[in-house]
């Protein structure tokens, strides 16, 4: 099996080791040494990034104790080379699943949780609970995470002897019987887990929980820790400082600021939906002035679907074929309504002649099409 060198030293950045297998892997090559640095994609937790012998490594797998790297160009078995891991990246990884631990250890002791999945990607951490918590529930256990940040606490892992194992109570979500890796944080959390941890609490900088939601009976919590929590951080407030200028308000009516233009906009938009309503329903009454037997056909600009709906209801009281057509450059929506039904042939001809994407009823129809009005007047005056 590969010696695993980032469990004796989880800081190291550059090591040497020796190729004992390589062999195609698709396009590329998958490489195996005698001992690597490199973490692989395990218990929820994506791989390290670095180089081996100057190439990019592309993924990190195990299977059966045996490490693969993926590189583009093969390494000739027996050669030793040097291997360098991305140390930024894996210790950003580090923050985020030592958060985890924090998180789920407080979950079960206060809560009576337990964490039944975890993900730790590139740009974000989910843990899933299969319990439900309140949205205060979760506030306070994240300030109860941030406590246990700020005392600094060891992270201790190590893989105890089978006889101590036995008198252990840790979390696992399977069954572990040999070569259990230990990762305790003193009165807080103590679980079986593979992957490189930070040394302190401290070094997790914050633990923050961005989104909560509903989760097969339970909750999922997505976080950030450390860096990307300062990131994120930074994003936002940048973006809260450009709402307050925009809005002309302070920090703290910002929200009253976004509220008023939001009520704004909404009986803006209502009076447009009126006014367009009503000056369609003129343009089908005066169209409607015309001989009896034929149809009303109005071409008007892109306006809301309900309007045009609304418009033909109301003005349209007679058993005559009203068609309003609402776009621009032979692009429309279109609704066509007759009371006394008859509208089967008329959606045969809109699709067969003009090809129009539509669907309806006998005495409404609705839908989208490509034409010149010419064409489309043509159509209906037949």
């Amino acid at each position: 099996m590969t010696e695993k060198i980032y469990y004796d030293d989880p800081h190291i950045s550059r090591f040497t080791a020796r190729v004992t297998e390589c062999a195609p892997e698709g396009e590329n090559y998958g490489i195996v040494l005698d001992r690597t640095a490199f973490f692989p994609e395990e218990g929820g937790q994506c791989c390290d990034k670095g180089t081996l012998a100057g190439m990019e490594v592309l993924h990190v797998s195990i299977k059966n104790g045996i490490i693969k790297h993926i590189c583009k160009d093969p390494l000739a078995p027996g050669s030793e080379v040097e291997g360098e891991i991305d140390h930024a990246l894996r210790f950003d990884k580090e923050q985020q699943h030592s958060g985890e631990h924090i998180l789920s250890g407080l979950s079960n002791s206060l809560y009576g949780c337990t964490n039944v999945g975890f993900r730790l990607a590139s740009d974000i951490t989910t843990l899933d609970f299969d319990k439900p918590l309140s949205p205060k529930e979760i506030a306070d256990l994240e300030k109860k995470a941030n406590e246990v940040v700020y005392r600094n606490l060891p992270v201790k892992c190590w893989f105890p002897p089978a006889t101590e194992l036995e008198k252990m109570e840790y979390r696992s979500k399977i069954e572990l019987t040999e070569d259990v890796r230990i990762v305790e944080i003193p009165g807080v959390d103590t679980c079986a887990c593979c992957a490189p941890h930070v040394d302190f609490t401290g070094q997790i900088g914050v633990i923050k929980v961005i989104r909560h939601e509903a989760w097969k009976g339970g909750v999922r919590l997505t976080i950030l820790c450390g860096n990307r929590a300062f990131e994120h951080f930074s994003k936002a407030l940048t973006t809260l400082d450009t709402l307050t200028k925009l809005c002309s308000a302070g920090l703290d009516s910002i929200c009253d600021a976004v509220k008023d233009i939001k009520d704004k906009q909404v009986k803006a938009e209502a009076e447009k939906n009126k006014a367009e309503t009503l000056l369609l329903e003129a343009r089908i009454r005066q169209a409607a002035e015309g001989t009896a037997a034929s149809p009303i056909v109005i071409f008007t600009p892109s306006c809301d679907t309900r309007n045009v709906r609304n418009a033909i209801n109301n003005a349209n009281s007679s058993d005559r074929l009203c068609a309003v057509f609402a776009g621009a450059e032979g692009s429309y929506n279109f609704i066509v309504e007759c009371k006394k039904g008859g509208l089967k042939t008329v959606l045969e001809n809109l699709r067969k002649t003009l090809n129009a994407k539509c669907g309806g009823s006998d005495t409404m129809l609705q839908g989208t099409i490509t034409a010149e009005p010419k064409a489309i007047l043509e159509l209906f005056k037949d």
